[in-house]
């Protein structure tokens, strides 16, 4: 369901993984939240950077998509 909302209309078990919760998305913008397990973490006990980063890519394309899908 939420694939559809950003527009990919494909399933991404890497996003459902990370448990992204998307909020807004229209207009240019989104907003997607994201609540860190500990399996997420790296060995300094914060967010693994690559997690952080896909938040970044996917909330990017979604303020994209939601002006040109």
């Amino acid at each position: 369901m939420w694939e559809q909302a950003l527009g990919f209309g494909v399933e991404i078990p890497f996003v459902e993984l990370l448990g992204f919760e998307l909020i807004a998305f229209a207009d240019g913008r989104s907003e997607i939240h994201y609540p860190p397990t500990p399996a997420h973490l790296n060995s300094f006990n914060v967010t693994h950077g690559g997690a952080l980063m896909t938040l970044l890519d996917v909330t990017m394309a979604t303020a994209a998509r939601s002006v040109t899908p």
